[in-house]
């Protein structure tokens, strides 16, 4: 039982190579446990990217729809506070992140019709 089989590829993981996957996995939990914990708005971009590096590596840890609403709510927040600060109010920044919202719900919104 050296190998974990990834069953979309077929392809064996040594387990060498998990065991080097782990401890940078654990701090960046950690991390990300603390941005929520804190509520540190600022950091939910790198947040909302952990979530969904997470939920595609293991996917069954939410449902499609539970994902959607986790990653809209951070970025909403976020959109929101680069609005509530007058020093970070760029609307190129702005836009970019509501042009995702927007893409984001269209796909829920299609995976939810079909």
């Amino acid at each position: 039982m050296d190998n974990i089989i990834d069953p979309a590829s077929e392809q064996g993981l040594p387990l060498f190579s998990l065991r080097l996957l782990v401890p940078p996995l654990r701090l960046m939990s950690a991390f990300m446990w603390q941005v929520a914990q804190q509520r540190n708005v600022m950091q939910y971009g790198k947040l909302e990217e952990f979530v969904t590096l997470v939920t595609e590596m293991v996917p069954e840890l939410l449902s499609s729809r539970q994902r959607t609403q986790l990653i809209l709510g951070l970025r909403a927040r976020l959109v929101l506070e680069l609005c509530r600060s007058e020093g970070t109010a760029d609307l190129l920044t702005i836009q970019a992140h509501l042009d995702i919202i927007h893409t984001l719900t269209e796909k829920s919104l299609h995976k939810e019709v079909s």
